[in-house]
């Protein structure tokens, strides 16, 4: 049996409120379900936050997109990278709203969007000091006269910016944000008006809340993960466990070597399980030796390299009889996923985006 990773709704509708609590009544959550949701399954997620009332949706990929579409999402499905020419008819098929970073890319949407008869939403990208993509001082103000005037078959329905470093950097993220507000100001003198305009991401809502415009982008607060380890709140709930099963237990005999490699050596009289979960499910080969688990309610380590599909863990100090197929838990909380962060040197986005397709993704 697959291992699964067991999504608890009640807590993501816990962090939907704490969210709103951070925010003005009139302004609107656009929920980022990219990533397949950030690991969690994207259209089950979005299913359900669309039964508690969320009608925005943002996407990294026209894939990513036209997916939610096809699953029954009616909402607005914002794409946020950069589309291309192949992406065109899934994009007017699918009813998807874009955003624009190039002049040159959106004449030829609206040529094909003029073709088809239809009309396309997109969202202008602004480059306060992300330095990804967008339009900036010198080029934004005459695009959007050009893609006002010109392009009939484009509908600017919003336009944001991106925060790089919400978390970390006062100095810079006020930076951010005031060439944003200086644009949208000078934008509404021009009598240039908008029904989307947003700015903050899950740590722009928790630092930042004044620049909330007409909505906001949560991402990670959704599912109950601090957007850095120094904005750990106790209002958000992690939604995500993450279990699998012991397939054998072995009792050690003699010395011998665990795993590939031979970098764990396990002594006479230790007990040694096997787990249905390796680094191809997500469960990266840097926690080999490093990391632990839970069996029983107590911690055990992995023991030797994690493979593609197993891992072995160190069972010896666990009183209670172990038997073939009965249940590990491989993360429970925010402080777990972020343990594996830190082990791998890399934030706790990484670790729930990366867990492969194979985990069966339950919801509770």
């Amino acid at each position: 049996m697959a291992s699964k990773l067991y999504i608890d709704t009640n807590c993501i509708k816990d962090n939907i409120n704490y969210i709103k609590s951070k925010l003005d009544k009139d302004t609107n959550i656009i929920a980022m379900v990219k990533a397949n949701g950030y690991g969690c399954s994207a259209i089950k997620i979005s299913k359900f936050l669309e039964k508690i009332g969320i009608k925005d949706f943002g996407v990294a990929l026209v894939k990513e997109g036209c997916t939610l579409r096809k699953s029954g999402i009616k909402g607005n499905i914002i794409v946020t990278s950069q589309f291309l020419v192949d992406d065109f008819k899934d994009i007017i098929d699918n009813n998807l709203t874009v955003s624009v970073s190039d002049i040159q890319m959106i004449k030829l949407l609206n040529d094909y969007a003029k073709k088809a008869n239809k009309n396309v939403n997109v969202h202008i990208k602004i480059d306060s000091g992300m330095g990804r993509l967008g339009f900036d001082e010198s080029n934004i103000y005459d695009s959007i006269k050009y893609i006002s005037n010109n392009l009939k078959n484009v509908i600017i329905q919003g336009i944001y910016t991106h925060l790089s470093c919400a978390d970390t950097d006062e100095d810079y993220t006020y930076y951010q944000l005031q060439r944003f507000d200086d644009i949208i100001s000078n934008l509404k003198k021009q009598n240039y008006f908008f029904e989307y305009i947003h700015v903050l991401n899950s740590a722009g809502i928790i630092k930042y809340s004044k620049y909330q415009y007409t909505h906001v982008r949560a991402g990670i607060l959704i599912y109950g993960l601090a957007p850095d380890k120094s904005l750990v709140n106790k209002n958000v709930k992690c939604c995500l466990t993450l279990k699998s099963q012991i397939i054998r237990v072995h009792e050690i005999n003699e010395d011998c070597k665990i795993s590939y490699g031979g970098t764990y050596i396990a002594k006479k009289g230790q007990k040694i399980a096997t787990l249905q979960i390796g680094y191809a499910d997500g469960l990266s080969r840097c926690c080999s030796n490093k990391y632990s688990v839970y069996v029983h309610g107590k911690k055990c380590k992995i023991v030797g390299n994690i493979c593609m599909d197993m891992c072995m863990i160190d069972i010896s100090d666990i009183n209670e009889d172990i038997n073939i197929g009965d249940e590990v838990t491989i993360f429970k909380d925010g402080d777990d996923i972020q343990e594996i962060a830190d082990i791998n040197n890399t934030i706790n986005y990484e670790i729930i985006s990366r867990l492969s397709e194979r985990i069966e993704r339950v919801f509770i």
